[in-house]
């Protein structure tokens, strides 16, 4: 068995408002993923439970506090980052904004942009960076 020194559980967050989700690029300064569409995320923290990561991370990542729908996902990941490949296993969130909450959507440093999407738009050339398992699971939202 081989030793993966970059492993980690981590958690995405599809945020779902009127019929569209939300989609952030990475910004180009960013260690894994520069310059690649995705949907908010990160990795859990020691003492945490994905559930918790996904609150804490909607938040520092959009702003957002947002209302569990269910669990869409789990896998295992790798991929690289600038520096290294890593490894992760990663649960996938559907969420809503709670009421009232969109107007304080802001995204963090991670990210250079946001759009909201249909499930037509995912399709754009634009978006091709989505890893295909994310695209399939928003598609198959709607």
């Amino acid at each position: 068995m081989r030793n993966h020194p970059n492993y980690r559980i981590a958690v995405e967050i599809v945020i779902l408002h009127e019929s569209k989700v939300l989609l952030t690029k990475r910004a180009e300064h960013v260690e894994v993923g520069p310059g690649e569409w995705c949907v908010p995320s990160g990795k859990v923290k020691y003492e945490e439970i994905p559930i918790e990561a996904m609150y804490r991370e909607a938040m520092e990542e959009t702003n957002l506090e947002v209302e569990l729908i269910k669990e869409l996902d789990q896998r295992t990941f790798k991929g690289r980052s600038t520096v290294e490949e890593i490894y992760r296993l990663v649960f996938t969130y559907l969420v809503k904004p709670k009421l009232d909450q969109i107007d304080r959507l802001a995204i963090n440093d991670e990210h250079s942009e946001y759009v909201w999407v249909t499930k037509e738009e995912l399709n754009d050339s634009k978006f091709e960076s989505l890893h295909p398992t994310l695209r399939r699971l928003l598609v198959e939202l709607h």
